[in-house]
């Protein structure tokens, strides 16, 4: 009995191996048959192979190509070899399966493994080359397959990258495209330990980073060592796409990774609030700074995860999709405490405030890119009405001294280069804001150059209000702007001055204006001494406020309507403006809506605001506050975030002689700057 039950057992175990076995080979076998779909995605045409195989040396080189440049030029003969593939393999293809194609992709595929080109940049040889190779060598593995030694070569080349790779490349989209560069290798060979390896790394990739990759916050950054910077419609772009492609080819699988729903959340949470009208907010793009470059990879993106989705989600993530593909109907205000950086949208407009501190940078140089970037950094104001305000040539031929929102010198000395991010921060802690997600207000304190400035903004529904004080720029040799906005000129260009009205068809004139009107945009002027420099061509539409040379306690405040369609309208609203400056200082910037009866107040230090009608909001720490009296709500946070973050924080708000205290727990650790609420 004891004999028949061990080799009961025995066989149980036995089948139990072996339908283990069989169930991983399968699922190399699955992976593999989805790649294969999925790379054999064309069907060149008969002279474009032919061209390439004739333009092909005996030694297996690309007439054409320059294999000596380390510019990257090269790159090319790996796309040549996807296009012989896709040809020999594809069943309508002239040249399906002929032998002389054939024989030419495996000369060209020996002669890239044996030369092995380096380029200058590290980033060709670790990411693009052994990436789009892996597309071919799937197709062409059973070919490769028949010459052992070449096969080995190839797995070798594949695996390289990755096994080579410094800690430092193997975070956020570097990391993600590493792993897949030496993805197909694994699958080809059916290697158990490297598939586990690469679950592992990818499920550590898809989890909330600490610096590069998706922040807490739910936006993307990259090249973090100078301070965390967005960066989602390249870098950000890339590894979703990597990381999607791994989630998509390993479903299913035991090598599958349970990171779909970061991406999801990603897109929801962050990517649809930085798209308006098919374009996105350049402030994500780095040193590849663009409104609209890469809007269309990314809706594909967000297409894919669609398809991947359950019910739930996928209804969340098609309206998400809905909103990068051009639907504005998504509206609300969101502070992305991680990156400084605050989103407020209404179904007529978009607009942003991009703030930087000791924490974060703005947009990047790197390897001749992004080169004028470096007041990108000096809390940038985008506003998109129509989507066309900075697309097509603007960023080749602005002013960029002139960013929309900033405050800057306008002299004529070089500008440090913000290589890799260095330079690009702020010499301030103080840079963030509250939000009700609804409405929001932030403002950042900027140290930079030599220049000082309290900047604020507060975000409304018909319009927002722009502050400005302590303006200081003591060593200066040149006139210091605040840019209203610098954008792709649209229609008429029409002021208020002296009680006229005037039309500005060319040129540039400097003037005390009431008012400015452009593209339906209209700027109201609060602080009636500010002289304003407009200036129009035929390309582009610049207003600022000018501060003069030196200026010492500068200041400046106006309100930004987006819906204004004429001269009419833009003297009717300012004959009833609903917005009532309450301070304008160092110490406080604050404003607020009548008609909604919403406060909004940026504390740079501990102190108390005193409103028209006696009513006193005070603080015992700095803090951005948001006060709805109708809702009987206070929203605060702590601009410092993790550089200065009391566990607690203490708002009074005094009424008809009353004082109510009002505790408010913070966010801590990596939630330090994100919103807190309390009702009284």
């Amino acid at each position: 009995m004891k004999t028949h039950n061990i080799k009961l057992i025995a066989a149980i175990a036995l089948c139990i191996t072996l339908t283990g076995i069989r169930a991983h080979a399968s699922d190399f076998k699955t992976i593999y048959n989805r790649m294969y779909e999925k790379y054999l995605d064309r069907n060149p045409s008969k002279e474009t192979i032919g061209g390439l195989m004739k333009s092909l040396s005996p030694e297996g080189a690309f007439v054409t190509l320059n294999y000596r440049a380390t510019d990257g030029s090269p790159r090319k003969h790996v796309q040549n070899l996807i296009a012989l593939a896709c040809a020999y393999q594809h069943p309508e293809n002239t040249f399906y399966h002929d032998k002389t194609l054939k024989e030419s992709y495996l000369k060209a595929l020996r002669f890239w493994i044996d030369t092995n080109h380096q380029a200058k940049n590290w980033w060709y040889r670790y990411i693009p080359y052994p990436k789009e190779l892996s597309t071919s060598v799937v197709l062409m593995s059973r070919e490769i397959n028949e010459n052992p030694e070449l096969f080995d070569k190839t797995i070798k080349y594949l695996r390289w990258s990755y096994e080579n790779a410094a800690p430092s490349h193997m975070t956020g989209a570097n990391g993600a495209d590493i792993i897949m560069g030496s993805f197909a290798a694994s699958i080809l060979t059916e290697n158990e330990s490297q598939m586990e390896d690469f679950k592992e790394r990818m499920t550590q990739l898809l989890t909330i980073q600490p610096s590069e990759g998706i922040q807490p916050d739910y936006l993307f950054g990259q090249h973090c060592g100078h301070g965390r910077q967005l960066y989602f419609t390249s870098y950000g772009k890339e590894f979703v796409n990597s990381t999607l492609a791994y989630l998509e080819l390993c479903k299913d699988t035991r090598f599958q990774s349970p990171g779909l729903e970061l991406l999801q959340r990603l897109f929801t949470d962050g990517v649809q609030w930085i798209f308006y009208n098919k374009q996105h907010d350049p402030n994500n793009a780095g040193r590849f700074i663009s409104s609209n470059q890469y809007s269309s990879a990314i809706k594909v993106l967000a297409e894919r995860i669609c398809k991947l989705s359950n019910s739930d989600a996928r209804n969340n993530m098609k309206q998400a999709l809905q909103h990068i593909g051009g639907d504005n109907s998504l509206t609300g205000n969101r502070m992305f405490w991680r990156f400084d950086y605050m989103v407020h949208r209404r179904n007529n407009y978009m607009t942003s405030s991009r703030m930087t501190s000791t924490r974060t940078v703005g947009n990047e140089a790197g390897n001749g890119d992004g080169e004028f970037n470096y007041y990108a950094s000096n809390g940038v104001n985008y506003l998109f009405v129509t989507g066309h305000e900075y697309d097509g040539n603007f960023f080749k031929i602005f002013n960029n001294r002139q960013y929309p929102g900033i405050t800057a010198e306008q002299d004529n000395a070089p500008l440090p280069i913000p290589d890799w991010g260095e330079g690009g921060n702020n010499g301030n802690c103080f840079a963030g804001g509250v939000s009700d997600s609804l409405y929001g207000t932030c403002g950042m304190i900027l140290d930079r150059r030599g220049l000082q400035a309290h900047k604020a903004w507060f975000y409304f529904d018909e319009e927002f209000v722009c502050l400005g004080a302590g303006i200081c720029n003591a060593k200066g040799k040149a006139e210091v702007f605040t840019t209203l906005n610098q954008c792709n000129r649209n229609g008429k260009v029409q002021y208020m001055t002296n009680g006229k009205k005037q039309t500005l068809k060319n040129g540039s004139i400097q003037t005390v204006a009431d008012w400015i009107l452009h593209g339906q945009t209209a700027y109201f002027n609060l602080l009636p001494q500010t002289e304003y420099k407009i200036t129009c061509d035929t390309a582009l539409f610049s207003l600022n406020a000018n501060h003069g040379i030196r200026p010492q306690q500068g200041k400046y405040a106006y309100v930004v309507h987006p819906s204004i369609p004429s001269t009419s309208a833009a003297a009717k609203y300012a004959a009833k403006l609903p917005i009532k400056v309450l301070a304008n200082t160092e110490k406080t910037q604050a404003v607020r809506h009548e008609k909604l009866r919403i406060t909004e107040i940026i504390f740079y230090q501990p102190g108390e605001l005193k409103l028209e009608n006696g009513d006193i909001l005070a603080t015992d720490t700095p803090c951005a506050l948001l006060w709805k009296e109708k809702e009987k709500r206070i929203h605060i946070a702590n601009p410092r975030c993790e550089s200065e973050n009391p566990e607690k924080a203490t708002i009074t708000l005094i009424q008809n002689g009353q004082a109510k205290q009002i505790l408010l727990e913070m966010p801590q650790k990596e939630e330090a700057g994100k919103s807190s609420t309390a009702s009284y």
